[in-house]
């Protein structure tokens, strides 16, 4: 027994073991133990305590991408004892579980099982992954983004609950392979500024597709992937490519450290002649950059350079708006969201 599930909880492991899936929803992980176990999801949950499943239980079951479990202390200690799973390294694994995302109530042990995730997006695990790994049932992970990719088997998964593919296959979109990689590089050389650039240059491209979605390049990728060009499933699969190179232009301009007039319009220039390449209109588009500038036109706080990375510390005028953590656009600066109409922008 790996914790002490109090007077009344578990005392032993349920029969067949089940690991979870690094980044799995709760609510998919529990369905994967129960069912190994040839339980029903409401005898298992019968196990963890006492809780709430909305008032269709059985569309719980039946639909784990529109659904995700939270739990109190006491009612991750009963499922830590089924699973055979040290709480600690269930919360390693399950970001739902979480400190920050327990339920109160410190006596008897309670459960949750809400129709909208407290935080992030469900998405579909790769499944060549899942394959790789003996899963044999769909596993959705919780992601701060409502798509993933995996480079290495070339899939793109969303937390579409629609028509359309599942999954999008990316051998004939090598652009969008390639611009998670830069958006990885990013990451790596700059850290936190690097993903902040990426996220600002995303929510740019947002701001384009939001008023030219039907921009040749961005209608080919869609109908290359399977999906319609104006469906918003669409748009970050498309404005992905653009998004990368104009947030490396990003980077490059918060480098050289030229804030005055001469500098940004040299720069926004530059920005437009890429427009222009990609056949986006540049005199529909230029606000947002506009607006990018305008936050970015402040000297940045003087800091140390981190260990073995250059220093590029971004302008106050972003770090006053931009989240540390979270999507891409709390990440952001530029606080439009995807699905906002062009006249909220």
């Amino acid at each position: 027994m790996l914790d002490d599930p109090g007077l009344y909880g578990p005392r032993r492991p349920l029969p067949l073991r089940v690991r979870p899936v690094p980044g799995e929803s709760t609510g998919s992980f529990v369905n994967r133990l129960a069912h190994a176990n040839g339980l029903s999801l409401a005898a298992f949950l019968d196990r963890v305590g006492q809780g709430e499943a909305s008032a269709y239980a059985e569309r719980v079951e039946k639909y784990p991408q529109s659904t995700e479990m939270y739990v109190n202390e006491a009612g991750l200690r009963y499922l830590a004892v089924l699973a055979d799973r040290a709480a600690g390294l269930l919360q390693q694994d399950l970001p739902s579980l979480g400190a920050e995302h327990l339920l109160p109530g410190q006596e008897a042990a309670q459960w949750w099982w809400r129709w909208e995730p407290v935080a992030g997006h469900l998405v579909r695990y790769c499944p060549p992954c899942a394959d790789a790994q003996g899963v044999g049932q769909t596993v959705w992970r919780m992601s701060p983004d409502s798509w993933q990719v995996c480079l290495q088997h070339g899939y793109w998964s969303d937390d579409s609950r629609g028509r359309g593919p599942d999954f999008v296959q990316l051998a004939e979109l090598p652009e969008t392979v390639t611009a998670q990689r830069v958006r990885q590089q990013l990451a790596e050389q700059w850290g936190p500024a690097g993903e902040e650039l990426f996220a600002d240059a995303f929510q740019v491209a947002v701001y384009w597709w939001t008023r030219m979605p039907d921009t040749a390049r961005w209608v080919r990728r869609a109908w290359t992937a399977g999906l319609d060009a104006r469906e918003m499933r669409a748009a970050p699969l498309v404005i992905y490519p653009e998004a990368a190179e104009l947030a490396r232009a990003m980077v490059d301009f918060e480098y050289a450290g030229q804030r005055d007039t001469a500098a940004r319009t040299r720069w926004l220039e530059s920005v437009e002649q890429l427009m222009s390449g990609w056949g986006v209109d540049a005199a529909e588009g230029r606000q947002a950059l506009l607006v990018w500038l305008v936050r970015h036109r402040t000297e940045p706080p003087e800091l140390g350079s981190p260990a073995g990375r250059p220093r590029l510390a971004l302008a106050r005028g972003h770090d006053r708006i931009a989240s540390r953590t979270g999507s891409v656009s709390q990440r952001s600066c530029l606080t439009w969201q995807l699905g906002m109409a062009a006249a909220d922008m």
